[in-house]
């Protein structure tokens, strides 16, 4: 304010050179507040390029976000879908498996029908011989009849036959007549 009072008492009492001084300060006041401006609207126009360059950033950030939230949701779906088929395929696999086991004990049970039957049957072909001699000769006639060469032989029925033999030779202490 006091700067002020001594512009206004040289204006109207300052003399030749006071008034050249003043002029040249106000020149060089006016060319450094000029300065100043023109800094000041650099920097303005520096800023508003920031915030164009920072917009333009945040946008192709939200851009990009977007893309990789719709890239995650359809990875998501994808995943989901491919659970899905692989559950139903799993089910499907549990499903096999219990007809599976199902069958699997049904055929072992008819095995075992179908052995006990076969051991019937050997029953059969070796009852009636009571000697160690009529055993024997049972033995040939029957390897005769069920040997693999012959067109009706049967290689499960003579290893069946075999142990039976082996058994009934256990009972009858056979070992010298083989």
């Amino acid at each position: 304010m006091e700067e002020k009072r001594n512009l206004e008492e040289i204006i109207l009492n300052g003399t030749e050179d006071d008034l050249a001084q003043l002029r040249v300060w106000l020149f060089k006041e006016s060319v450094r507040l000029e300065n100043h401006e023109s800094a000041l609207s650099e920097r303005y126009e520096r800023l508003e390029a920031d915030e164009q360059a920072f917009r333009e950033k945040m946008d192709k950030a939200e851009r990009k976000l977007e893309n990789a939230s719709k890239k995650l949701n359809n990875d998501k779906a994808l995943f989901e879908q491919r659970l899905k088929i692989l559950n139903s395929g799993f089910e499907q696999l549990n499903n096999d498996k219990k007809k599976l086991e199902a069958d699997f004990i049904r055929l072992e049970r008819e095995k075992m029908y179908q052995r006990e039957n076969e051991y019937d049957a050997l029953d059969l072909l070796f009852r009636g011989a009571n000697t160690p001699l009529t055993l024997k000769k049972r033995y040939k006639d029957l390897m005769k009849m069920f040997h693999p060469d012959n067109i009706s032989g049967d290689a499960e029925m003579v290893q069946l036959i075999n142990q039976e033999y082996a058994a009934l030779c256990r009972q009858y202490d056979m070992s010298a007549f083989n």
